[in-house]
């Protein structure tokens, strides 16, 4: 609860991403704070609802909801509130999540949300229904409309670009690169014994990755970005290779030791779809290709972003 007389201005979504859609309420959230010299809360859900309630149809997460938090807080908000959606959520009344959530936990003055906001079980509250309620509790809801083509801003959409090996697409929805991030495991050591050692990473449990293929991408390791070369999918020119795998080759380095680490990787770039390879040498061959062409890629994208 709000001890202090600041007015709590809250909106309310998943911000999975925190895309262009999202700055764009949040920069609107932002200005109404202001205004009336109060905090801006911005409460999100983890898991995400329609995660928990069609898990098998959810394609995956953006961000996790440590990084979500910290790109909302990147962008203007004061505070954010993470709830974890349960059962006992998804089965709240409209009525008991304005009281419960909105008023309760939040202590929410101001709501703010997006023309198309559902609430409650079964997605039953509309924003007319929070308009209403708004009247009864005694507390402001203010509707943003987005300008432009708000379907372009969707995260659904987003997440089907990424299956599809579009990452520059959805990179220029998200306003920055898709990212995974993971610990860095021992792998079978074969990109070693032919000279592009790799980065063997166990994506962390729920992050969306992109379809097999090739990429040019950035491997964050302590802090800093290195220029990366990574293959994503179960590698056909090896029968032994049955479970999909994401790697990083960092371009130049080869002593790199790198098992334990928590690393961040950043798709920048599609370079190609996966494929299978008569043997070694033309799998060499293919790969002295993708580094080249990943290396370009990302001296300019490094140069554009300067």
């Amino acid at each position: 609860m709000n001890s202090s007389n600041v007015p709590v201005v809250v909106t309310i979504g998943v911000f999975d991403g925190v895309h262009a859609g999202h700055r764009q309420v949040l920069g609107i959230a932002k200005s109404i704070a202001n205004s009336i010299n109060g905090s801006l809360t911005a409460a999100t859900f983890d898991p995400p609802p329609k995660a928990f309630l069609r898990p098998d149809s959810f394609a995956g997460l953006l961000t996790l909801p440590e990084r979500r938090a910290s790109l909302l807080l990147e962008n203007g908000v004061d505070h954010v509130e993470t709830l974890k959606f349960t059962d006992a959520m998804a089965h709240m009344s409209s009525d008991e999540f304005v009281e419960e959530i909105l008023l309760g936990a939040l202590n929410a003055q101001v709501v703010i949300v997006g023309r198309n906001f559902r609430f409650g079980h079964g997605a039953s509250g509309t924003v007319e229904t929070l308009q209403d309620m708004a009247k009864k509790f005694g507390f402001e809801v203010r509707i943003v409309d987005l300008v432009g083509d708000s379907t372009a801003w969707s995260s659904t959409r987003i997440r089907n670009a990424i299956l599809k090996g579009h990452v520059e697409g959805a990179n220029g929805l998200l306003g920055r690169p898709h990212r995974v991030s993971g610990e860095v495991v021992h792998g079978d050591h074969r990109g070693r014994e032919i000279g592009y050692p790799t980065a063997n990473i166990d994506v962390r449990g729920g992050l969306l990755i992109p379809a097999d293929g090739v990429y040019s991408g950035l491997l964050w390791i302590d802090g800093t970005a290195n220029m990366s070369a990574i293959s994503v999918g179960t590698n056909p020119t090896f029968d032994d290779v049955t479970n999909r795998r994401v790697e990083a080759y960092v371009i130049g380095e080869t002593d790199l030791d790198l098992y334990g680490k928590i690393v961040d990787l950043d798709f920048v770039s599609h370079i190609r779809d996966m494929e299978s390879f008569s043997g070694i040498p033309e799998l060499l061959e293919a790969m002295d290709r993708d580094v080249a062409k990943s290396k370009t890629d990302l001296e300019n994208y490094l140069d554009s972003a300067q």
